[in-house]
């Protein structure tokens, strides 16, 4: 019987701890566990200043991953990935925790409806950038300053019809197909100027991507 020899070399594609050679992904995590600590002090102390502050954070370490990345020459799909996932974390769920947590709930459905909603805007517009890379044109509202935008409303306690407003406003202008100017689009800028960042992965063959 033939048994196959073990691995003794971690393979990129399907290992995780290479890939934290770049410092780019290291700032990536960084910005990630601002997310998640956001997560946890909305659902323990409801400390909404806090909040915003790291989903600040979060945003300053989201525009510096991609430009470390391009300049250290280490942009990779897997660095890619691993920025949306953590985008989808600090300015999709946190900021419409906080928000829901603040003023959404006073309204019921309708409160529910538009957190849930901007959830699903900032996951549809990270996958579709996921896919997509680098733009010539950027469209659409980036996620990272409107995630700040609504957790700094929330704090703030600004009356909830408003927050109500800025959620669906927001939402529609991160998924809306038209020209957002350059000082709105640092976070696409700061990224390698590839147009599918999967091309080089293994696994993305079958991915047709155009411009």
């Amino acid at each position: 019987m033939n048994i196959a020899p073990m691995r003794t070399v971690a393979d990129p594609a399907v290992s995780y701890l290479p890939h934290m050679r770049s410092p780019a992904n290291w700032i990536t995590l960084a910005g990630l566990a601002a997310g998640l600590a956001a997560g946890l002090v909305v659902v323990s102390r409801g400390a909404l200043w806090e909040v915003a502050a790291l989903v600040g954070a979060a945003m300053v370490a989201d525009l510096l991953d991609g430009a470390v990345a391009r300049r250290t020459g280490t942009a990779s799909a897997f660095g890619h990935g691993f920025d949306s996932l953590a985008d989808t974390v600090s300015f999709g769920a946190v900021p419409a925790f906080a928000a829901w947590s603040a003023q959404l709930h006073q309204l019921g459905a309708a409160g529910f409806a538009a957190a849930m909603l901007w959830g699903i805007a900032v996951a549809a517009r990270l996958a579709l950038y996921l896919v997509r890379g680098h733009q010539p044109v950027n469209r659409g509202l980036p996620c990272p300053p409107a995630g700040v935008a609504l957790a700094a409303l929330a704090a703030s306690g600004a009356p909830t019809g408003w927050v109500l407003a800025a959620a669906v406003a927001l939402s529609a202008a991160m998924l809306a197909p038209v020209p957002v100017p350059v000082t709105f689009a640092l976070k696409e800028l700061s990224h390698a100027p590839d147009a599918n960042p999967l091309a080089d992965h293994q696994a993305a063959g079958a991915v047709r991507v155009s411009r």
